[in-house]
């Protein structure tokens, strides 16, 4: 959230210069271009994500038009039974996940909670990754 006193609107401007002309008075602080871009972090996420990773939830789940889903999200691996992926996770690793299909779409539901730290998140990450890894080598079997 940003509060600016009115009368110094005019003289104060967000950090990033927008593609458009801004629009005058408080309107010119609504747009993305608030914050300094993390052009590392964008970058680090495609090799870190795990080969075969789909995200079914849509991107744009804040739009105006679409339902808000808050932190749920629908992933699957490509090759990997999304049913015995649920079973290693919850069986090995102790991670509650559930398994989804909504016609042609199937996979894994998490949630994570909004205080969620990430050292957490990191549990989850390589869990998957192990549960992967054993779902991988129980198919080739």
């Amino acid at each position: 959230m940003l509060v600016v006193r009115e009368g110094l609107i005019d003289d104060t401007w967000p950090l990033l210069a927008p593609f458009d002309p801004p629009p005058l008075r408080i309107d010119k602080f609504d747009h993305w271009s608030l914050g300094t871009y993390n052009s590392a972090i964008q970058a680090g996420i495609m090799p870190a994500i795990i080969q075969g990773f789909r995200l079914h939830t849509p991107l744009d789940a804040g739009s105006l038009d679409a339902e808000p889903l808050g932190a749920v999200a629908l992933f699957s691996i490509d090759g990997v039974d999304s049913r015995q992926l649920e079973r290693v996770l919850r069986e090995q690793h102790r991670v509650h996940v559930k398994y989804r299909r909504v016609e042609d779409i199937a996979g894994m539901r998490v949630s994570p909670h909004i205080y969620m730290r990430k050292d957490e998140l990191d549990v989850f990450v390589d869990a998957l990754q192990a549960a992967v890894g054993s779902c991988g080598a129980q198919a080739s079997r």
